[in-house]
């Protein structure tokens, strides 16, 4: 669904190179994650979605990589540890070889982030906090939509100044002897791509005196 820009000008219309953002991780214990991010200033209180494409893939013959075995997810905010929202989805791994777009780009992988989705999840949470002591702002709430996806938020994000957006890697934590986990090590090489805000609100508005 995305089109490849057109450069303009030559003598022959030619397709701009896009590129995706390869990230690669290796030795990622159990538990740990890894991430690149980027510094922006910019209010997001306009669009309804923020949405991106991922692949992943063992990042070499020897490594066993599974479906599920990595997660990748999005954090943005007004910093990067007290005051961000998170977007989870675990990882569908492409097998190489693959040649079909379908395959190498999984539905299962596409980030899709609902900003209403964002703003019902912190006012549940301060709506919990008023009676469950155990929770606080410095500390991560998450819930799982019904696709398996995890959404989170800490401290008091506001979608109007994001100022830090961060894609990152993580090996999921074995919690429980039955979870499904082998509490391994992993390596694997992620490409994200199109990164891009959508739902643009264009609503004409009021004005009066």
């Amino acid at each position: 669904g995305i089109d490849r820009q057109v450069i303009f000008g030559a003598s022959n219309l030619v397709q701009q190179n896009e590129q995706s953002l390869a990230i690669y991780t290796c030795n990622l214990k159990d538990g740990d994650a890894r991430a690149v991010f980027r510094n922006l200033n910019m209010d997001m209180r306009t669009y309804g979605h923020l949405k991106m494409f991922v692949h992943g893939e063992a990042a070499g013959d020897f490594e066993d990589l599974k479906h599920g075995d990595l997660n990748v997810f999005v954090r943005l905010g007004s910093d990067y540890n007290k005051n961000f929202y998170e977007y989870e989805v675990p990882l569908k791994v492409t097998p190489w070889g693959e040649l079909l777009p379908e395959d190498i780009w999984p539905q299962d992988n596409n980030i899709d982030v609902s900003f209403e989705d964002l703003k019902t999840l912190k006012l549940t949470r301060n709506t919990a906090m008023e009676t469950d002591p155990t929770l606080s702002l410095s500390n991560k709430y998450t819930v799982t939509t019904p696709d398996g996806n995890r959404l989170s938020v800490v401290g008091s994000p506001n979608l109007g100044n994001i100022r830090t957006l961060l894609i990152g890697v993580r090996n999921p934590k074995k919690r429980t002897a039955t979870d499904g986990d082998d509490g391994l090590a992993k390596c694997a090489e992620i490409w994200v791509n199109e990164l891009r805000l959508s739902d643009f609100d264009n609503r004409g508005g009021w004005a009066a005196t």
